[in-house]
């Protein structure tokens, strides 16, 4: 064994289960109170010489130290360390699970928006889809989004975090098209099972109405066999006004034609209709998880039922353990011939209390995983302090607005996340050159990161808007400066004026009496009055022009700080331009029409 694989092992070396070695207490006592019971197994010793008990017991002590408790520890200490599972290298191992595919259908009509339930429709159903994604535990889900056009915002995935990661940015502004048209999102829902090879499956639909009854049941009819649809309303028969900016209803609300207010009403029957027709099952949303389980149930796990390999491996720790179940094999061997067998059995089946690793950590996991379970409790600062892995103690540290470390840690890791995630950390540092430098560097390593592109584009637009809001500072600085120099000038001239004038009466003042005298002192008066004067006009020019520019500062610092928040990743932006593109393209293959929808709503 080479060093490196010695140093491999002993870096990696830990139990699965180490609350199992709680059982060597019980084996301890027991060995040490069966190990003193033995040694005063009777009262001769106090009344008979220990020379003469040989002779007289049957049972010397001779024989007593050959008793199995020595063997019997020994067994405890090699099962309790094997059911504990040490492990120190890792196998890849394919996964199977059920063939369970669901393809979830969201309104994003701007119906949505209506406020007859609380926050408004368009919240209640963002979170019911979280609830429902939280509880896929098996399976594939796919997600698509309709209003005048159908999009697909994922495809059929057993990663249901990166659903609900976009789960956040679904609003009606993200789709370029508007009115309501579910047909086109139940044709892609098929072919998304088709796509990815599966026979069967079931779709959701979450909405508050269907407008395109006729066509949406043709379809639905014809496909109800291998994908039942069930339905899941939102909102309430009374309806509700829809607010005109979402989130909020103090901006106004959606109005017809005619001037009237748009009342959205969920016909619930005509829904639960469609349904039945479909093949599924039809509910109001609740606030429990009543609905789900209804629309969702599953039937139990049949020997027929269909299985697929999932299409990435697994690494799982490969344990170590049975290997010293060998080594009780001899032991179970003289046991079973002296009659401890029995004995050995109950101690292998002897209960242990539930108990939590909680003391040598280092001994049981390494400083990644004690580092993992940290952070997934909210303590970024403890789990940036142990973690050995660069990436996640980079990771760590930008959770917790630590940016200069992060950005320090994410500077050694040359693949295109590492760089993406610098020029986010420089971005929040405002040194936005040095950002705009590790997104080229990004997208060096990996051209089609729609996130660095997006986000050195926001960046270069950040920039340029400081970079004019400089000019503009440079240019009002230049006309303070010119405004200051025409101002020294004049006064140098009033000096001028000044001293030639107290000149021309000192020449005269011998000539001039006593009422002359007092003229001059008049006018001299008179002349400071002036220049006090003039030089207040002058620092009332001056003040307002300091004045303004401190508002232009704060609001660049504003302006800075609210579009540093949108450096991190913007999946509203990124689902708005490749829907945009989608309908485009659809439009001009004529398969829509920009006059199909007669209302926005």
């Amino acid at each position: 064994m080479n060093d490196a694989l010695l140093a491999d092992i002993l870096a990696n070396f830990h139990f699965l289960r180490p609350e199992w070695f709680y059982a060597l207490i019980p084996a301890v006592l027991l060995f040490a109170l069966l190990r003193y019971r033995q040694s005063h197994h009777s009262n001769w010793e106090k009344a008979i010489d220990p020379h003469l008990l040989p002779h007289i017991l049957d049972n010397p002590d001779k024989v007593v130290s050959k008793s199995p408790l020595s063997l019997l520890l020994v067994a405890w200490l090699l099962a309790t360390i094997a059911v504990a599972g040490p492990v120190w290298r890792q196998t890849s191992q394919p996964v199977h699970e059920r063939e369970d595919a669901l393809v979830v259908i969201f309104d994003l009509t701007r119906s949505m928006l209506a406020t007859d339930v609380k926050p408004d429709r368009l919240v209640r159903a963002k979170r019911k889809l979280i609830d429902l994604l939280e509880l896929r535990e098996e399976g594939v889900t796919a997600l698509i989004v309709f209003a005048g056009d159908a999009h697909v915002v994922s495809p059929l995935t057993d990663d249901t975090k990166t659903i609900a990661a976009m789960i956040p940015a679904l609003s009606p502004d993200i789709v370029p098209a508007p009115g309501s048209a579910l047909a086109p999102a139940l044709l892609k829902a098929v072919d998304l099972f088709r796509d990815g090879g599966t026979a069967s499956g079931r779709i959701l639909i979450i909405t508050d109405e269907i407008r395109d009854v006729v066509a949406s049941q043709r379809i639905a009819r014809e496909f109800r066999y291998a994908y039942p649809v069930s339905v899941m309303s939102v909102g309430t028969k009374e309806g509700g006004p829809v607010a005109l900016v979402n989130g909020r209803p103090d901006a106004g609300y959606l109005k017809d034609a005619r001037g009237n207010m748009v009342i959205p009403k969920v016909n619930a029957s005509s829904l639960k209709d469609f349904a039945d027709l479909a093949g599924g099952r039809y509910s109001l949303m609740t606030l429990t998880e009543e609905d789900l389980g209804y629309l969702l149930a599953e039937q139990p796990l049949m020997p027929n039922d269909t299985y697929r390999e999932v299409e990435r491996d697994f690494d799982v720790w490969f344990e170590e353990g049975p290997w010293l179940l060998l080594l009780l094999l001899p032991l179970a061997a003289l046991g079973f011939r002296r009659g401890w067998i029995w004995g050995f059995a109950l101690v292998l089946i002897l209960p242990v209390e539930d108990a939590k690793a909680s003391l040598w950590d280092d001994l049981w996991q390494t400083r990644d995983q004690q580092a993992m379970q940290v952070m997934s409790e909210g303590d970024v600062d403890a789990a940036a302090a142990l973690f050995e892995n660069p990436e996640w103690k980079a990771t760590a540290n930008y959770r917790g607005e630590k940016f200069e470390d992060a950005a320090s840690q994410y500077g050694g890791i040359d693949t295109a996340d590492g760089k993406y995630n610098l020029g986010n950390a420089f971005a929040k540092q405002n040194l936005l050159d040095e950002a705009i430098e590790a997104y080229d560097q990004a997208l060096a390593v990996d051209p089609d990161n729609e996130d660095a592109q997006f986000n050195k584009a926001l960046i270069e637009q950040l920039q340029q808007q400081q970079q004019e809001q400089q000019q503009q500072q440079d240019q009002d600085q230049d006309q303070d400066s010119e405004d200051s120099e025409d101002s020294e000038e004049q006064q140098d001239q009033n000096q001028q004026e000044k001293d030639q004038q107290e000149k021309e009466q000192q020449d005269q003042k011998d000539q001039q009496d006593q009422d002359q005298d007092q003229k001059e002192q008049e006018q001299k008066e008179k002349e400071q009055q002036e220049q006090e004067q003039q030089q207040q006009e002058e620092q009332a020019n001056q003040k307002p022009a300091e004045e303004e520019a401190e508002p232009l500062d704060e609001e660049e610092k504003q302006a800075l700080q609210q579009w540093l928040r949108r450096v991190p990743d913007d999946p509203g932006g990124l689902l708005r331009r490749k829907f945009q593109m989608q309908h485009e393209e659809r439009l001009r293959e004529g398969k829509v029409s920009s006059n199909d929808s007669k209302t926005d709503w």
